[in-house]
């Protein structure tokens, strides 16, 4: 009994320390690049009963093969205000994010927005050995959008992957963003048309392809496609 009990103890000495909640609204914002509409307002909420210290800034956002954010320094490009903020319980804080870079730039440009707390105890003793600290990250997109801007999606390539799943390279060679909303893609053959709709590209719908970005997707072999070399074209509204 006494090792239970033991046992039992070591457990809740381990046991992750809830968070401070807080919020950050909204979670994308598109900006001019110069102007009135070169300045947003975000909004951080804390709704918890402790007060929560947070840092925002701001990075410069590329997507590698997979879709995963490759996130760098944005440099001088964006004023961020404040940058630190304390939240008392109940408070709102409005936080101004303002575009200072390239008033032309040639492509819609990406960003991301980070609200994250601060490890630091306010008011109260600090966490006892053995406990975890479950901080609270909020990560927003920022989009700096030229005007005329427009995307261009199209296959690069279209074959079986070692695993035996279609791999599919596709590329936005445009100057702005495109979210893969209802596409339909078309395979061709073996002498045989296969055409997939949206609720047969899990994987694929959906995904937010940055200008000049290339993705890599893997779907499940087409049903009636027969193996061999495919083309392939793909049709977003």
């Amino acid at each position: 009994m006494r090792l239970k009990a033991l046992a039992a103890l070591a457990l809740l000495l381990l046991a992750p320390v809830p968070a401070h909640a807080f919020r950050l609204v909204p979670i994308e914002m598109e900006f001019e690049p110069s102007g009135r509409g070169a300045t947003q307002i975000f909004r951080l909420e804390n709704e918890n009963r402790d007060p929560v210290a947070v840092e925002v800034k701001v990075m410069a956002r590329a997507q590698d093969p997979d879709g995963q954010d490759v996130l760098t320094e944005a440099g001088d490009d964006w004023v961020v205000f404040p940058e630190q903020v304390i939240l008392e319980p109940g408070q709102n804080q409005s936080v101004r994010v303002q575009w200072v870079g390239n008033a032309a730039p040639p492509v819609e440009l990406a960003y991301r927005l980070i609200a994250e707390q601060l490890p630091v105890d306010i008011g109260k003793a600090p966490p006892q050995g053995g406990q975890v600290r479950l901080l609270v990250r909020y990560v927003a997109s920022l989009y700096v959008m030229p005007q005329g801007v427009r995307p261009s999606v199209g296959i690069v390539s279209a074959g079986k992957a070692a695993d035996g799943r279609l791999e599919l390279v596709v590329r936005n060679s445009g100057t702005s963003r495109q979210i893969l909303r209802e596409p339909t893609l078309t395979l061709q053959g073996g002498g045989k048309t296969v055409t997939l709709a949206a609720d047969q590209l899990e994987g694929l719908a959906g995904e937010n392809l940055l200008a000049g970005t290339t993705r890599r997707f893997l779907l499940p072999w087409p049903a009636g496609l027969a193996a061999g070399s495919v083309t392939a074209s793909l049709k977003v509204p």
